[in-house]
């Protein structure tokens, strides 16, 4: 709706934001007004490819993922951690999801 122009303004999952053309994250809620929501993996008894869905879930859990789970809005079980100094003057990070309105989207 904000991207048609049919709103002035919208509250949304950030990762359901970020990708939106049209429109401008300016940051996320205050903590006392956020709902989280926490995704969980399991591997089924019986799977098939019990020792690959295991794998996935490891690699999803790892800080080899975090910098993609960040920038993507959602916030990374292992931490991101930003090279120094990257925010200095940006307006909004892609990687971490930085704004100078709301700090850091995790």
């Amino acid at each position: 709706m904000v991207a048609r122009g049919e709103a002035e303004i919208g509250f949304q999952q950030v990762s359901e934001l970020l990708p939106i053309q049209g429109i401008d994250y300016v940051g996320p809620l205050p903590p006392e007004l956020q709902r989280i929501t926490v995704f969980s993996a399991g591997v089924a008894v019986g799977a098939k490819h019990s020792d690959a869905a295991r794998a996935l879930i490891r690699f999803l859990a790892s800080p080899d993922a975090a910098r993609a789970i960040a920038k993507s809005g959602l916030e990374p079980l292992a931490p991101y951690v930003a090279p120094p100094n990257q925010h200095a003057g940006a307006s909004f990070c892609d990687a971490c999801g930085f704004s100078p309105l709301g700090g850091h989207n995790r």
